[in-house]
C-alpha cells in the first residue's frame, strides 16, 4: 500500500499556508542576518580606525563617513575594504569585486585608496628636522615614542639600574624617585598580576629563559595593558650579571580588541534571539495550544507546553489530537532532534504530514513506517521521535505504536504505571525499521500521560530517576481533572528544563 493521497483539498491548502507562513520567516530571518551582518563589519570597521587614530568609536565612526565620501562609496562597502588585507599582500583580494560597484575604477585602486585614506594624517609643522641616520640616540629615542616603548636595565653586580624617560611614562612613575629594584615591580600591578611578575622577575633572576608576557600596570586612578619583555645576562660563568627588559603600552591594542569582542558577543545575542522569535512564532502558527479542556469524542485533553528556560533554544516538540469520522480519535506525540528555527520547520512537516497520513484509516505502525520515509527525504539529517495512536471510542481501546518514544504512563484508581512500549526505532535511524503495534484497553476515569522527554531528563539526573519522579508525581495528584494533573505534575519537576522544550498530554477517558 502507497502513501495516500489527499482528495479533498484540504491537505493542499494546509500545506500551501505552512508553506507561505515558512518562507515569510524564512525571508525575515534572512533580513534580520543580512542586517547583522552588515552591523558587524561596520562595528569593526570602527574599532580598526578607532586603533589607527587613538579615538573613541564616535569620532571612528566619524572617520569611517569621511573615508567613504572622500572615495566615492557607501559606508559598508567602505567597512568591507578597510577589513580586507591591503593591496598587494598575499591575501589581497581578487580583481573584480568592486568593479560593478565602481564601473571603470579598479577595485584594488579603490581599495588602496581606502587603506592610504584611513591612516592618522601627520600635519606638517616647523620644528627640527628629522633625525640623521647616523645618529643613533636620535633614532633610539624616536623608535620607543612612535612604539610606545620604554627600556630597562637592572646591574645585578654593581647595584646601578638604568630606566628610558618612556619607561618611566609606561609605569606612572616619577623620575625624580628614581627606578624601580626588580622585586619592586609588582608594587606597580594590580593586585591579581602580582602572583605574575613575582614569577616573572625570579625567571629572570634565576638566569634559566627569558619571559614575555603581558601585565596590567596601576598608573593613579587607570590601568594600562603593558607588554614585558626581558632577558638575563650572564656572565663568563654563566650567572646572572644584568637583567634587561623593553616594555611596550598596548592599552590602546587591547581597548579595541575588547570593543570588537563585546561588539561581536552583542551582535551574536541578538541573532540568536531574532531566531529564536522566528522559531516561536512557527511554532505558534503551526501549533496553537487550546485554552481549558479539549472535547473529543469518548475523551477530555488538556495540554501544557513548555520552552526551553535557556533564551537561545527552541525546540520542536508537537502533539496532535484529531477526531477522524468513523475512525475514533487520532492521538500523537513527537520531538524533533535539534533547537532552533530548523527545529521548528522540521516539526511542522513531521506533525502536518503525519495528520494527513491519519486520514487513511492506516493502523499506528504503518503510519510511522510512512513517516519515516518522509523523513529519510527531508534536506537535512534529523531524526524524531514519535508516539500515534488511535483511541476507539466505542471499545475504550487505544491502539498505538511508537518510533523511540517514552512510553505513556496511565493512571487508574490513584495508581500510576508506565505502559510496556512496543518496538519501534526513532525516526530517521534506519530504512524500512519494524514498528510493532499495541493495543492497551482503558477504563473510564482512566487517565493518560503522552510527553516529551524535556519533562523528566535533566542534567543532574538520568533517565530512569526522572521517569521515576513523573510516576511517582502521578500517583499521588488527588486531582481527576487533566488540568489539575498536569498543574501538580509539572510542579514536581519545578522549573521549566533549561535545555530542552517540554509537552505534556493529559487525556482523560470518558
Amino acid at each position: 500500500m502507497g502513501i495516500p493521497h489527499d482528495h479533498d483539498g484540504s491537505g493542499v491548502e494546509r500545506a500551501a499556508s505552512l508553506a507561505d507562513t515558512v518562507d515569510r520567516l524564512r525571508a525575515e530571518l534572512e533580513q534580520t542576518h543580512a542586517v547583522a551582518r552588515r552591523t558587524a563589519i561596520l562595528e569593526q570597521a570602527k574599532g580598526l580606525l578607532a586603533e589607527r587614530f587613538g579615538c573613541g568609536v564616535a569620532a571612528a565612526h566619524t572617520h569611517l563617513l569621511e573615508i567613504a565620501r572622500d572615495s566615492g562609496v557607501s559606508p559598508e562597502v567602505a567597512a568591507r575594504l578597510l577589513l580586507t588585507p591591503e593591496p598587494g599582500g598575499e591575501d589581497a583580494p581578487s580583481p573584480g569585486v568592486l568593479s560593478v560597484l565602481s564601473p571603470g575604477v579598479p577595485d584594488t585602486d579603490v581599495a588602496a585608496r581606502l587603506h592610504a585614506r584611513a591612516r592618522p594624517r601627520v600635519t606638517p609643522s616647523p620644528g627640527p628636522a628629522p633625525p640623521a641616520a647616523d645618529d643613533p640616540a636620535a633614532q633610539h629615542e624616536q623608535t620607543q615614542r612612535i612604539g610606545n616603548l620604554g627600556w630597562g636595565l637592572w646591574d645585578l653586580t654593581g647595584g646601578r639600574i638604568h630606566w628610558s624617560d618612556r619607561l618611566y611614562r609606561i609605569f606612572g612613575r616619577d623620575p625624580a624617585e628614581g627606578p624601580l629594584p626588580l622585586e619592586r615591580l609588582a608594587e606597580r600591578v594590580v593586585p591579581a598580576d602580582v602572583p605574575l611578575v613575582v614569577h616573572l622577575v625570579r625567571t629572570l633572576l634565576d638566569g634559566t629563559e627569558k619571559v614575555d608576557n603581558e601585565i596590567r600596570v596601576l598608573r593613579g586612578e587607570e590601568t594600562r595593558d603593558v607588554r614585558f619583555m626581558g632577558e638575563p645576562v650572564l656572565d663568563a660563568y654563566g650567572t646572572p650579571a644584568a637583567v634587561r627588559c623593553v616594555c611596550q603600552d598596548v592599552t590602546r591594542w587591547r581597548l579595541g580588541e575588547r570593543a570588537l569582542k563585546a561588539s561581536r558577543v552583542q551582535l551574536e545575542r541578538r541573532l540568536i534571539a531574532a531566531e529564536r522569535h522566528q522559531a516561536i512564532e512557527m511554532q505558534r502558527s503551526i501549533l496553537p495550544l487550546p485554552e481549558g479542556i479539549v472535547e473529543k469524542p469518548g475523551l477530555r485533553a488538556a495540554v501544557r507546553y513548555l520552552p526551553a528556560g535557556h533564551s537561545a533554544r527552541v525546540g520542536g516538540d508537537w502533539y496532535e489530537t484529531t477526531a477522524i469520522d468513523g475512525e475514533g480519535v487520532f492521538l500523537a506525540i513527537g520531538d524533533v532532534s535539534g533547537h532552533g528555527l530548523n527545529a521548528a520547520a522540521a516539526m511542522a512537516r513531521l506533525r502536518n504530514g503525519l495528520s494527513g497520513l491519519a486520514f487513511s484509516g492506516a493502523p499506528p505502525d504503518r503510519l510511522l513506517g510512512w513517516l519515516n520515509r518522509l523523513t529519510l527525504h527531508w534536506p537535512t539529517s534529523l531524526t524524531a521521535t514519535v508516539l500515534a495512536g488511535r483511541y476507539d471510542p466505542d471499545e475504550r481501546t487505544l491502539t498505538w505504536a511508537q518510533a523511540g518514544h517514552l512510553p505513556p504512563v496511565l493512571i487508574r484508581e490513584g495508581k500510576a504505571v508506565t505502559l510496556d512500549p512496543p518496538e519501534g526505532i526513532l525516526l530517521g535511524a534506519m530504512h524500512e525499521p519494524e514498528f510493532a503495534v499495541e493495543t492497551t484497553s482503558l477504563e473510564p476515569g482512566d487517565l493518560l500521560l503522552l510527553y516529551t522527554d524535556g519533562l523528566i531528563e535533566r542534567r543532574e539526573r538520568c533517565l530512569q530517576e526522572g521517569l521515576d519522579l513523573l510516576v511517582h508525581a502521578a500517583s499521588t495528584t488527588g486531582s481527576r481533572d487533566p488540568e489539575g494533573v498536569l498543574d501538580h505534575v509539572l510542579e514536581a519537576f519545578g522549573a521549566p528544563n533549561p535545555n530542552d522544550d517540554t509537552c505534556v498530554v493529559a487525556i482523560q477517558i470518558e
